[in-house]
């Protein structure tokens, strides 16, 4: 086409290219890991591609690091419309002179292609003295929206750079903030920033990580550390790991290469040595120096904690407590490694030892009408609580013996009952007193044996309170006084008898009987009636004291005065009535001397 003083296009071609089915983009923003950062466009439908424009399937890009959905989205249909605008290309020539790059010209005769006219993208423009003007241009339709392409590569590191993590003022122990991130500055950042503002958050690769539970050692102000970026991105920073330097070495130094060691800022460790013959673990912390020392037990100089310092310690300054809600085996025995956890059947073979030797007691006890011990109970309990720690308890076991001391006291209680027995000598020995309290009866028994009870300065005293006294024995029975007298009182009668012959003591008289002959082998001497010294010993028992008073001839000593004289030096009169009756209330019984004057011979 010519055209000769006139401004005209000279030529126009139009190149269709083929465009791809869609754009794809997803991405992943760990600040908001839930989030669907996935989206798409689709050219099938367009009206574009209804002339059998062909597609070369869905272009996918991934990393371009929109936060949101809606970012997502927006960048893919940008990405669309790149792609869009280069379907349809019209290149041609002409003279226009108002034609210049992102006007819009019209056509005589419209394209289907451009129903809106063409936008210009790019001129060349030529001319000279022997030349008309003309330039040659490129084109789009101008309904698509034009997006330039991107030919500026993207920033990019490759490989890592050390930098220093960095804390608030005053911050004594890490700076990092809900994420787990931390502050950095890199040694080519020259600029001045407020203590912790060096950087934005940077996240921290750790080896183990899991929702709610992973490994977390925090880094200090101070700490080197490798910065990696994600797909080379500047603006996405990570720390890839920790290094120790000349300011900050390592703690495990050349000549300890057998240890491995986690140790944390304030002291706190997990050592575990490697070393043949003195493998070890020690798990310890500054505070209370608590410790636990498993294996081979060495000092801070690496030598053996004396003769026996091999197995484990578990040592504290403070306090400490063990607990098993089901149940505590303690046991010296051997076992092999391999064996189970609970194997107990050497403790419970020897308490099913003793028990059979309380059965056997019990039976002797039985026999002779003495209490039995509660075997059975502990027979039971063993059966169903103990064994294999059916409940929670607490089994300790010891071939060379058991052995508790303290310098204080040791106090053991039972809700139930306390079960002794040994198979052979039961030992108590008191530096002072030894005392034994039951709220109902206590029982001595002893099968093949004596049992003796000697007081060796003070005296021995046998008390029924409230019931009967009872000494028998199948032989001889003696009753002596070394260097003393011998007092037998009674407050109703005395009886002493033998084969038939008896001496009665009742109602103030004296009674000898005797199927046989009395012989008194001394001069007999009688007296008439005379005062009477008579020790009652109740002690520690409070209440009423009734006495009643006859002489030998019947006769009552009506208003006589009686009174009963205590250890205290509390004396208390009685007055008798006619009857020869008297009492005293409230008393507070202890050892009383009755005391009555001498009476002449009436």
């Amino acid at each position: 086409m010519e055209s000769v003083g006139t401004e005209a296009l000279f030529n126009l071609s139009i190149r269709h290219n083929p465009i791809v089915e869609g754009i794809r983009t997803a991405d992943y923003n760990y600040r908001s890991a839930d989030t669907n950062l996935f989206a798409e466009t689709d050219n099938k439908q367009s009206e574009e591609s209804a002339d059998n424009t062909v597609l070369l399937g869905k272009q996918q890009h991934w990393g371009l690091h929109p936060k949101t959905t809606d970012e997502a989205q927006v960048q893919t249909t940008l990405l669309n419309e790149a792609v869009l605008c280069r379907q349809t290309v019209a290149n041609g020539s002409g003279n226009v002179v108002s034609m210049a790059p992102m006007k819009v010209f019209q056509t005589d005769t419209a394209f289907p292609e451009a129903p809106d006219g063409w936008l210009v993208l790019g001129m060349e423009h030529s001319g000279s003295r022997d030349s008309a003007y003309s330039h040659t241009f490129t084109a789009i339709p101008a309904q698509h929206t034009f997006r330039p392409e991107r030919t500026t590569p993207r920033p990019h590191i490759a490989g890592t750079l050390p930098a220093r993590v960095t804390a608030a003022e005053n911050c004594t122990y890490a700076y990092i903030d809900d994420m787990g991130r931390y502050r950095v500055k890199l040694p080519f950042d020259l600029d001045e920033w407020s203590p912790g503002g060096e950087s934005r958050p940077v996240r921290l690769a750790k080896p183990y990580a899991g929702p709610e539970y992973g490994i977390h050692f925090p880094l200090h102000e101070g700490t080197e550390v490798m910065l990696s970026f994600v797909q080379g991105n500047p603006d996405r920073p990570y720390i890839s790991g920790v290094m120790h330097d000349s300011v900050h070495p390592d703690h495990i130094p050349a000549d300890w290469n057998t240890r491995n060691v986690i140790r944390t800022w304030a002291n706190n460790k997990l050592r575990m040595e490697d070393q043949k013959g003195q493998e070890h673990i020690k798990l310890a912390t500054d505070y209370q120096k608590s410790q636990l020392n498993l294996g081979h037990i060495v000092d801070s100089n690496r030598n053996k904690r004396g003769e026996n310092g091999e197995g484990f310690e578990l040592r504290t300054d403070g306090w400490g407590a063990v607990r098993a809600g089901k149940g505590i085996l303690v046991s010296a025995q051997n076992q092999d490694a391999n064996g189970k956890v609970l194997d107990m059947d050497d403790a419970i073979a020897q308490i099913e030892q003793a028990l059979s030797l309380a059965k056997s007691l019990n039976k002797a006890a039985q026999t002779a009408n003495n209490h039995h011990t509660d075997e059975e109970t502990q027979r039971g309990r063993l059966k169903d609580a103990l064994k294999d720690l059916k409940e929670a308890g607490l089994i300790q076991t010891a071939p060379a013996g058991i052995a508790t001391a303290t310098e204080q006291s040791q106090l053991h209680t039972a809700n139930e009952n306390i079960h002794l027995v040994s198979g052979s000598h039961t030992d108590i020995t008191a530096g002072q007193s030894l005392t034994a309290h039951a709220a109902q009866g206590l029982n001595l028994f002893a099968q093949s044996s004596s049992i003796k009870m000697q007081a060796n300065q003070g005296k021995v005293e046998v008390q029924a309170q409230n019931d009967e006294l009872q000494l028998n024995a199948l032989k001889d029975a003696t009753l002596t006084s070394s260097a003393g007298k011998i007092t037998i009182a009674a407050k109703e009668e005395i009886l002493i008898t033998c084969k038939g012959a008896y001496i009665k003591l009742s109602n103030g008289e004296v009674e000898i009987g005797s199927p046989k002959v009395v012989r008194v082998r001394a001069p007999l001497v009688v007296n008439g009636p005379q005062g009477v010294y008579e020790m009652f010993n109740n002690e520690n028992i409070k209440g009423e004291l009734n006495l009643e008073y006859i002489d030998v001839y019947g006769n009552v000593p009506d208003g006589e005065p009686i009174s009963l004289l205590s250890k205290q030096g509390e004396k208390h009169a009685i007055s008798l009535d006619q009857s020869g009756k008297g009492k005293l209330e409230n008393l507070n019984f202890n050892i009383l001397t009755l005391t009555q004057p001498q009476r002449e011979d009436k």
